[in-house]
């Protein structure tokens, strides 16, 4: 599953400055992402920052899918 949302991650974002669409898919019982989501926002080409949280990039991802 990693390699999947790594590969929607990348689509039309090959800079990786758009957020990650994959941060909408979260664990039924947590309702958290898998701590490989988290390893692939630190990885290049996306290069989050160490004060990035995963429910930000959520939000840009709603908001960025609210405009088009």
């Amino acid at each position: 599953m990693t390699y999947l949302l790594k590969d929607v991650c990348l689509h039309r974002n090959e800079d990786g400055r758009a957020p990650m669409l994959s941060a909408i898919v979260v664990n039924k019982a947590s309702r958290e992402p898998s701590d490989q989501f988290s390893g692939l926002a630190r990885s290049l080409p996306f290069s989050r920052s160490a004060n990035w949280s995963w429910r930000d990039e959520q939000q840009q991802v709603f908001a960025q899918h609210r405009e088009e």
